[in-house]
């Protein structure tokens, strides 16, 4: 009986003790299963971060770059920009929101850790104040009418700077801020996951011990319950060793990323249109694309290892082009003036053409390199200044037009009123000229108009206007007449005697016409002139246009060949 109690005792004490084993057992299994998901999630979460953080910096770049092909592009490619690069900072700005504030479709947290927390809002320049208002100039830029988007524009070089400068730099310290934090806290759970498995295998083992050698049958039936522990902990293992295997398998991924990264820059370099340079120390050229070849006339060999200001830049900017990449090198990318300009440079064959020359820089070995993108303008230009020359000239006497007449007179009655002097308007038609069309044909007027206007020119000071308002009349603006008004009109009045006298003259016409012989027209041609004074009052431009005018019909009403100052109605 009291062996049978002992046994029973023993029982008891082991069955009671195989509960409590089998309780700590599944306690520590379930521990370690909630830690190995705990890791699992937690990666997830870390990946979302690290993935829209990431996008944030792309978001950066690519908006920039849409910015300022909005404004290089033509009219009629900008809309599809405008919206590529809306729907761009839309989704820059829901990923900012979801970073700072959290969103679940997103997968991110609502909670930021104190570094991060500090990172965004720590300091008056810290990174959510940035983005904001990166964002907010991206969309004050998608608010402007297609003409006000040029390359000189203030809110684009800003736009341009802080996207590769500021911004990428902070968005790149906040990707590494998430690695490091993602990376922190799975390896805690994973240390917390070692100790439970450690934790559950002594268990196991001071079990086996103590129930073995009082029962074999205990034994067994501990042994059993171990085995099916033993399955468990060997299923979470299986479970750590897919996770590692995958975890691997993604930096294989990022590897095979980054080589093919490498290679499309290769690519992209040596298919690029335009000129690529990069520039190191001392200005020497380290990097040059088939497209700068091309560009320059300077084979790669020929110009690697050369200073690029002594290669391509004229010599009477060399001096200052020198000067500014010393300070380049020594202060870094807030010494670059510009990130996008025109310039001059030299071919190899020491011809000068123009050139766009948009400069970003990057820290290389601890030094200091520039990233030079060049474009061949000359046809840019050659074209913006025959839009110049349609714009506000005469096609035929090559005078000035009627849109540029008025943008000169505005600025001589704002100089008027500013210096208190008085100024004329002299109003011209030719008296003669219809008889001439009307006989020889209208390239005898043309001709006709062209010597007209090189008469008028002969009698216009340096500092006046002479226009071809339309069909035979001209206008003229004389500026600086002086203080008081009697002499005023009186030099106003020789001028335009001066001018009548001119145009009176007889003219020489070498007339051509088709299919017949080329012949000389003696043509005698007078003009009817009226001037109207102004000085410092509130009258428009237009109304002293038609002062000018009204003079002028008064002088051909008399006769013609006539002048005729405007007088006011009394």
């Amino acid at each position: 009986m009291t062996a049978q109690i002992i046994d029973q005792n023993v029982a008891r004490s082991l069955t009671l003790r195989y509960v409590v084993a089998l309780i700590l057992v599944a306690s520590l299994s379930t521990a370690a299963w909630l830690s190995l998901h705990l890791v699992i999630s937690e990666q997830k979460s870390t990946a979302a971060i690290v993935n829209v953080s990431g996008r944030q910096r792309m978001l950066s770049q690519r908006t920039a770059l849409f910015a300022n092909l909005l404004a290089n592009s033509p009219t009629t490619e900008r809309p599809l920009i405008r919206e590529k690069l809306k729907d761009a900072i839309n989704l820059m700005e829901r990923s900012h929101e979801g970073l700072t504030h959290g969103d679940a479709s997103m997968g991110l947290p609502e909670t930021l850790s104190p570094a991060v927390r500090a990172m965004y809002y720590g300091a008056p320049d810290a990174l959510d104040h940035q983005v904001i208002s990166y964002i907010a100039a991206i969309k004050a830029w998608l608010i402007l009418e297609d003409h006000e988007l040029t390359l000189d524009k203030p809110l684009l070089k800003e736009i341009t700077e802080t996207a590769s400068t500021t911004l990428v730099s902070e968005l790149d310290k906040m990707v590494r801020q998430y690695q490091l934090e993602g990376e922190a806290s799975v390896s805690q759970l994973q240390k917390a996951e070692t100790i439970f498995w450690l934790s559950t295998l002594l268990l196991l083992i001071l079990e086996a011990i103590l129930i073995f050698h009082p029962f074999v049958r205990h034994v067994r039936i501990i042994f059993g319950k171990l085995q099916s522990v033993t399955d468990e902990l060997r299923l979470h293992h299986d479970q750590l060793e897919d996770t590692v295997r995958e975890r691997t398998a993604e930096l294989e991924h990022r590897s095979r990323a980054l080589a093919e990264s490498e290679e499309k820059f290769r690519l992209i370099g040596t298919n690029a249109k335009d000129g690529i340079i990069i520039i190191g120390e001392k200005g020497i050229i380290v990097y040059w694309n088939p497209a700068a070849e091309m560009l320059f006339g300077y084979s790669a060999n020929e110009a690697i290892g050369q200073n690029l200001h002594d290669l391509i830049t004229p010599e009477r900017y060399r001096e200052t082009a020198h000067k500014g990449f010393e300070r380049f090198q020594q202060f870094g990318v807030g010494s670059l003036i510009a990130q996008t300009f025109d310039i001059s440079a030299l071919h190899k064959n020491g011809e000068e053409f123009p050139i766009a020359l948009s400069i970003s820089a990057f820290m290389y070995k601890n030094h200091w390199h520039a990233l030079g993108t060049i474009r061949d303008i000359t046809e840019r230009k050659q074209m913006e200044e025959q839009v110049r020359q349609l714009a506000f000239y005469d096609a035929l006497t090559n005078l000035p037009n009627r849109r540029l007449f008025n943008d000169r007179l505005k600025q001589s009655m704002a100089a008027s009123r500013r210096n208190n002097t008085y100024g004329a308007v002299l109003f011209l038609d030719l008296d003669n000229f219809k008889p001439l069309n009307d006989t020889y044909g209208h390239n005898a007027g043309d001709l006709l108009l062209i010597e007209a206007a090189e008469r008028l020119k002969q009698c216009a000071r340096e500092m006046d206007t002479v226009a071809r308002f339309g069909g035979d009349e001209f206008v003229m603006i004389l500026n600086d007449l002086g203080a008081h008004i009697t002499p005023s009109a009186a030099l106003a009045s020789l001028v335009a005697e001066k001018i009548r006298i001119s145009l009176s003259a007889p003219y020489l016409l070498e007339v051509k016409q088709e299919e017949q012989p080329d012949r000389v027209v003696v043509h005698h041609c007078t003009a009817s002139i009226g001037i109207a004074l102004f000085i410092n009052h509130d009258d428009k431009p237009n109304e002293v246009m038609k002062r000018a005018d009204e003079a002028m019909y008064h002088a051909k009403l008399a006769g013609r060949n006539q002048i005729r100052l405007y007088e006011p109605k009394v």
